[in-house]
């Protein structure tokens, strides 16, 4: 974070942050949307475009969505490494590396004893962050030389209390402006280069800061009550992690020189008030983060690999235990967090993540307006058919005042066949709207291109190459509810597609049998 106040300067990172959150919310209200309005399944991210724009399309989206977790995976498992080096008083990149990856492996272990077990862990976490923005807060209120931290006196922190000074508005006013110019960080210390900066290569490294918003959504088939878990832990997820944010970039642009910021890594530890706390925090806020990475989103490669449409992946359809745990995805996404380990850095990981969950928030954005349309096409064709009164049929509607349980069970079969529902009435309707939905979709996509924009290029030619792909090795791919054959009365029937290839035929050769039966008669 003080890299990002130093560059982008108090005024722009307040701004980053705002938009980051905007962002944030309209993709959490749109997937609020799809998962009120529809039964919600397994699969997350997945089931949420799929189950709209069809499977081709959801398995496209959640395979990019699993890079880019598999990314910021690696991200904050650099981001520990980085930290627990500096403890060992270490520059080495391979020592770095090497924990970043014994770290993967350690989590990916744990994870394997199930959802209730790391909930559990989590919030215990939860606690000992609680303490460590609690320290940093302390330290800026109430510490008037840094140099008197537990880690300083300690021998633990170079160069201690350099560049950090007393809570003062002055400082702010200092620190206001941007400073996207290149940077040597040798006057104050550090062995380190930084290169020309903007706004949007900085937001790319900021918005990694809400790539997880959608986690609670891809826990959706561990969840007693999703309809009511998901709203509330969503937004309460993204309400407290943008208000901490707005107090760091507050607190470091009062207190910190613009120097220290961009140049120091561990700026904030010093600023709190032991630094101890803040650096148990800072630990356990990386391990947080990658147990959330590594618990979620093998279940959507798990809901990828169970729908069949890409045979490399089925697989990952396999789980372990009474709730299906899928720790044959999870080893997978390791690994391949595991090589981004070993090519990239910190801010490159973090410009590289961002860009799988623009496109995948932007999808998801979408999917809740076509979702909404087709809400509305339904309901426009059934009143059309209600006006309609001619011939025999036109008193139907008197059967269904005599047995009110008609109408009851032709609802239930609606929904049992991938049917849409009204939005239902809550406080935060106004919000799950498609006009707004909509303007994030494009949101989205422009500011993917104004970060990197060869980079946005190469992740739409992936996202069309494995459309094009699922398209081809599964044809049957679900097309989503927008295509619904019309259910007889009272009965409960489903909608699925049936071709050469649907399982129910699967014992059969892919060509026509034809037989001659002879039968001797008496």
């Amino acid at each position: 974070m003080g890299w990002i106040v130093g560059t982008a300067g108090v005024a722009n990172a307040i701004l980053l942050l705002a938009i980051c959150t905007a962002l944030a919310l309209i993709t959490v209200f749109s997937a609020i949307g799809i998962v009120e309005r529809c039964q919600i399944q397994s699969g997350g991210i997945y089931f949420l475009v799929s189950h709209v724009l069809g499977g081709r399309m959801g398995g496209a989206v959640g395979l990019i969505y699993a890079l880019g977790q598999a990314v910021a995976t690696g991200l904050v498992a650099v981001g520990f490494a980085e930290s627990v080096a500096h403890l060992f008083d270490s520059e080495s990149r391979v020592f770095t590396k090497v924990i970043a990856i014994a770290t993967l492996a350690l989590l990916t272990a744990i994870n394997t004893a199930g959802v209730s077990w790391v909930v559990r862990l989590q919030l215990l976490l939860l606690a000992f962050l609680a303490l460590a923005v609690l320290d940093f807060l302390l330290g800026a209120l109430f510490t008037s030389d840094p140099s008197k931290n537990i880690l300083t006196l300690l021998n633990v922190n170079p160069l201690p209390g350099h560049g950090i000074s007393r809570f003062s508005y002055a400082r702010l006013r200092e620190n206001a402006d941007p400073l996207y110019s290149a940077v040597n960080c040798t006057p104050v210390g550090f062995d380190r280069n930084f290169p020309d900066q903007s706004f949007f290569t900085v937001f790319g490294v900021f918005f990694a800061n809400f790539l997880g918003v959608l986690a609670g959504v891809n826990m959706s088939g561990d969840l007693k009550d999703p309809h009511k878990s998901i709203p509330l832990g969503e937004l309460s997820a993204v309400g407290v992690s943008s208000s901490v944010c707005f107090l760091f970039i507050m607190i470091l642009g009062a207190t910190g020189d613009r120097l220290s910021l961009i140049c120091d890594n561990l700026i904030s530890e010093k600023v709190a008030l032991t630094g101890f706390l803040f650096m148990i925090g800072l630990y356990i806020c990386s391990l947080s983060s990658t147990i959330g990475s590594l618990l979620g989103t093998p279940r959507v490669l798990q809901g990828i690999a169970a729908e069949g449409i890409i045979p490399i992946l089925n697989p990952l359809a396999q789980g372990s235990g009474p709730n299906k745990n899928p720790v044959l995805a999870g080893v997978v996404l390791m690994t391949v967090a595991s090589v981004f380990v070993l090519l990239g850095d910190l801010n490159q990981l973090a410009i590289l993540s961002t860009m799988p969950f623009l496109i995948t928030y932007a999808f998801v954005n979408y999917s809740y307006v076509s979702l909404a349309m087709s809400y509305d096409l339904a309901t426009i064709s059934h009143a059309a058919e209600e006006n309609t009164k001619y011939g025999s049929m036109h008193k139907i509607g008197d059967l269904d005042e005599l047995f009110p349980e008609r109408q009851q069970q032709q609802c239930a079969a609606t929904v049992e066949a991938g049917g849409i529902v009204g939005q239902p009435a809550t406080w935060y309707s106004m919000f799950s709207n498609r006009y707004i939905s909509f303007v994030g979709f494009m949101v989205n996509l422009l500011i993917l291109l104004l970060i990197h924009f060869w980079f946005a290029v190469a992740h739409f030619a992936v996202l069309i190459i494995l459309y094009y792909y699922i398209g081809r090795v599964c044809p049957a791919c679900t097309p989503g509810p927008c295509v619904l054959t019309k259910e007889g009365p009272s009965k409960d029937v489903l909608t699925e597609q049936l071709n050469e290839s649907n399982p129910d035929y699967q014992d059969r050769k892919q060509y026509h049998h034809a037989e001659n039966v002879t039968q001797e008669f008496d």
